[in-house]
């Protein structure tokens, strides 16, 4: 028989002679099945989703319509409406879900279905101090207020994407949470955004120097032209990856997700403008990074709502106490320059909202109105979907256009969509090291957990490894010949072994049907050990090329995937993320256990 080989990973197929487990799979136990029996918008089949909002001058939406009310065209092609839904916002039947049994986890959302759902992001890389303040207590204010059963999540983004509490319908853990200082909700300066003071202040030593020191003061005009540049450059990069991470979290969610998105300062290329000439501007460089962004938000149907932190905006020349008569040039003209700004801000703000689907909303000082809004404007909406008659895979983008047979009506949909490229990434290594592959990134601490392919882990937390001892390193035992749990070649020190069992349901993945009338597919697997700090401590990571005839493509379908990996874990390890990505469709699942909660059972070895 063959002896339990920790570092590699098998496939179980769930077929006598097929392939020899190595483990105990779960062989009597399928993965969950997933509650969200929504569309999802895949660009490669060409079946666009479209949730339109309906609207009088009033804001209050326009209910009762029909498909035959509505007619959309793709660059001016008129498309057939496939299927057609009304949402109003009705608040969910309660239900309660059974508890897992132990050591079994999950990305599958556990989660009362819905029409739709809030997601509340603060945003603090792109806010100024005082207005990060403000939203803070806004929003605490609103949460005070008698809630409909409306389900809300809350991210904080600052140097990175946080997820501080997943979707509840109680005010009192939301709030809670907003409170919870440790994790970074409270006011903190961006070390990303330059403060109005400071760009005066420049500017004012600029204008001091150009009496003496006219090539001095060009010179450092440039140095602050091109810092800024940098500064905002990678405020872009940082709020698309934000994003995508933000996509990737909700993908399972079922409904539409209105995400309320309070900054003081949005980036201004973020998303493409088609109806321009120049649809990127001068950011060509990021153009990838938005096609990639704007795919991900269609696909788990995620609408965005840009909330003005700054409220009523107040020119510093006419808040400041001073005389007119004395101000320097620098700060007569410093009115012209905020005004500027701020409507590029609005711009930017509507741009994305319509992009997105959802509304702009700012110049108002009740963001907790502006909340009420959302939740109006977000709930009530018609899903209408339709099959692409173009069949081109250019990576082109398509505008989108839905009239309505009666006037007079407001309709925010997503104005378009990037078409499928035909692209494929390139296969990483058999053995990569962290950051080397595809999944990595989405293991990373503090990272959402990925619910774009459901997946279900579980872990047996065993003795210690063979050849080794609790008490002693295993790697320096003499004579010992374990066998390796992970691919940390420097792991040291007393380690417990896990036994992972990984389970991804047939529907997860996207095989492709081979000229050799084989089913194919390609994901890596992975999983990864952490301590408190963040900092990795072991991990293993692999790719799988499945292969698979009539039958056993039949038998994935009833019965899934299953992996089985075994890593060590030191003692200071605290948490372990799992993860698999399919190459085909670049989709992930991913998810984070902690340690604590893996029960203690003993490992076997099979010989």
């Amino acid at each position: 028989m063959l002896q339990r080989c920790c570092a590699a990973l098998v496939l179980v197929f769930l077929l006598g002679g097929l392939a020899v487990p190595l483990g105990p799979p779960l062989r009597s136990q399928a993965a969950p099945a997933s509650d969200n029996t929504g569309r999802v918008f895949k660009a490669n089949a060409r079946i666009v989703v479209l949730d339109v909002v309906v609207s009088g001058k009033n804001h209050r939406p326009l209910t009762g319509l029909h498909q035959q009310d509505f007619v959309v065209s793709e660059d001016g092609h008129p498309q057939t409406i496939k299927s057609f839904e009304e949402h109003s916002g009705v608040a969910p039947l309660q239900a309660s879900l059974p508890d897992l049994p132990p050591n079994v986890f999950t990305n599958i959302p556990r989660v009362k279905p819905s029409d739709s759902v809030t997601v509340l992001v603060l945003d603090s890389l792109n806010t100024p101090l005082d207005d990060q303040r403000r939203v803070h207590a806004q929003v605490l204010k609103y949460l005070k207020k008698p809630q409909t059963g409306q389900r809300i999540a809350i991210f904080t983004l600052g140097t990175q994407l946080r997820l501080i509490q997943s979707f509840t319908d109680d005010p009192a853990l939301l709030a809670a949470a907003l409170n919870q200082r440790k994790n970074g909700v409270g006011a903190q300066t961006s070390p990303l955004l330059q403060s109005s003071a400071e760009t005066a202040a420049t500017q004012e030593t600029v204008n001091a120097l150009m009496e003496y020191a006219p090539e001095a003061a060009a010179d450092m005009q440039q140095f602050a032209a091109e810092e800024s540049s940098i500064r905002s450059d990678v405020r872009i990069k940082r709020t698309l990856d934000a994003l995508q991470q933000l996509a990737h979290y909700l993908a399972a969610f079922p409904g539409r997700k209105n995400v309320a998105w309070f900054s003081g300062a949005f980036p201004l290329v973020i998303f493409a403008d088609p109806s321009g000439s120049q649809p990127f501007g001068a950011q060509r460089d990021n153009q990838e990074e938005v096609r990639r962004t704007d795919a991900l938000l269609a696909a788990a149907q995620v609408a965005i709502y840009p909330v003005g932190a700054e409220g009523v905006s107040v020119d510093s020349f006419y808040s400041a106490v001073a005389d007119p008569r004395l101000m320097t040039q620098s700060q007569l003209s410093r009115p012209q320059g905020e005004a500027q700004e701020r409507n590029a801000n609005h711009a930017a703000m509507d741009l994305i909202a319509k992009q997105t689907g959802g509304a702009a909303f700012y110049s108002s000082n009740s963001l907790s109105d502006a909340l009420d809004r959302v939740a109006g404007h977000g709930s009530n909406f018609y899903t209408l979907t339709y099959t692409s008659t173009n069949p081109a895979t250019d990576g082109k983008y398509r505008k989108i256009q839905v009239g309505l047979a009666r006037s007079g009506y407001q309709l925010d949909y997503r104005r378009g969509y990037y078409a499928d490229d035909g692209k494929s990434p390139q296969a990483p290594v058999a053995k990569p090291r962290p950051g080397d592959d595809l999944l990595s990134p989405f293991l990373r601490p503090g990272r959402p957990e990925s619910t774009q392919i459901p997946l279900t882990l579980r872990v047996v937390r065993g003795s210690a490894p063979p050849g080794t001892s609790a008490a002693s390193t295993a790697r320096d035992s003499p004579g010992a010949s374990p066998s390796p749990g992970g691919d940390n070649p420097n792991l040291k020190g007393a380690l417990t072994r896990y036994a992972v069992d990984l389970m991804i349901p047939a529907r997860g993945l996207q095989f492709e049907l081979g000229a050799d009338g084989q089913h194919h597919v390609r994901i890596e697997a992975g999983l990864m050990v952490y301590n408190r700090q963040g900092h990795p401590l072991n991990w293993i990571l692999r790719q799988v090329n499945l292969n698979l005839d009539a039958s056993r493509y039949a038998i994935v379908q009833a019965n899934g995937v299953n992996l089985y990996l075994q890593i060590d874990g030191p003692d200071e390890g605290v948490s372990l993320r799992g993860g698999v990505y399919d190459l085909n469709t670049n989709l992930t699942g991913t998810l984070v256990i902690p340690l604590s909660a893996v029960k203690a059972a003993p490992i076997t070895s099979s010989k």
